[in-house]
């Protein structure tokens, strides 16, 4: 609110200035080019919409006036740079405030849709979570994570499988989109792209203990180029079993590694996955710069 009175006030000056002249003219008034006119009664147009918006609203008047004040620009100059100044002020145009809001309601449906019990309405809190999801990409901005886990849920329809078994590493899916195996296609899911870590497995017992299976390793490097990177993969061959125990609450698996450390993964029908900070490292060939990536594992149940 406080930035729509912001914008209000300074446009109305900078409206002021571009149509008033200090003296009086008694001549005939020739306009040989109105475009400049329409401009700034366009981009005022935009700007009571954009200070009327709703929050469903927001986004979209607040392009159409980031786009009529650059089109302003374009037609009749910004010599002091003022107008430029309020097209920055809108940023990307997503509202701060409703994304944060927004995160917390995910977080809100998500706790309860991971917190699942018979005695829940799976489907409900299914929606919900999905529902919440979708609007967090709309006011915050599109993530491939988000997205991935959107279509996770798929329609919503309750799958059912048990823990107990075998499960494989199929994806890993990261919000950026990188061309891995260098072929000119980018992807989000780096797990495509690499011939390694394709038969990483873990098994859960019914008596809550179970073991990863890990049977590749990939030395990940880059070297930068003008369009980006281009990665080289080494993948190495391991065999390194890790005991863990694990407990179940929910749609929420908690495994514990033989080093005390848990990690919290979420089940959804036939699909496990947790997010795992730096998971993606990558060593510059030419200097110490490196990339890292949080990195969102996906299992399937064999």
């Amino acid at each position: 609110m406080v930035k729509k009175i912001f914008m209000l006030c300074a446009f109305a000056i900078l409206f002021m200035a571009a149509n008033c002249d200090n003296e009086p003219y008694e001549g005939e008034i020739i306009f040989e080019d109105t475009a400049c006119i329409e401009a700034i009664e366009t981009t005022s147009m935009a700007l009571g919409n954009f200070l009327n918006a709703s929050e469903e609203d927001y986004y979209e008047f607040c392009l159409d006036y980031k786009e009529a004040l650059l089109n302003q620009i374009e037609i009749c100059g910004d010599e002091d740079g003022s107008l430029q100044l309020l097209s920055d002020e809108l940023d990307d145009c997503y509202d701060d405030d409703l994304c944060a809001e927004a995160i917390t309601a995910t977080e809100i449906a998500e706790a309860n849709y991971n917190n699942y019990t018979e005695d829940d309405n799976y489907q409900q809190l299914c929606i919900a979570y999905k529902s919440a999801l979708e609007y967090q990409q709309e006011v915050c901005g599109e993530s491939a994570v988000l997205q991935s886990l959107i279509l996770g849920l798929g329609d919503c329809q309750q799958e059912f499988v048990e823990t107990p078994g075998d499960w494989i590493l199929v994806s890993w899916i990261t919000d950026n989109l990188r061309d891995i195996d260098n072929d000119g296609v980018v992807t989000n899911n780096y797990l495509d792209e690499i011939d390694c870590y394709t038969n990483e497995t873990m098994t859960f017992n019914t008596d809550g203990t179970g073991a990863m299976f890990l049977r590749s390793y990939a030395d990940i490097t880059f070297t930068p180029n003008e369009g980006g990177e281009d990665f080289f993969i080494d993948c190495n061959t391991i065999i390194e079993d890790i005991a863990f125990t694990w407990y179940q609450e929910g749609n929420s698996v908690f495994i514990t590694d033989n080093e005390g450390i848990t990690n919290q993964y979420f089940r959804n029908g036939n699909s496990l996955f947790v997010a795992i900070d730096d998971a993606f490292y990558a060593q510059s060939t030419v200097d110490d710069s490196v990339i890292t990536e949080r990195i969102t594992f996906v299992y399937i149940k064999l």
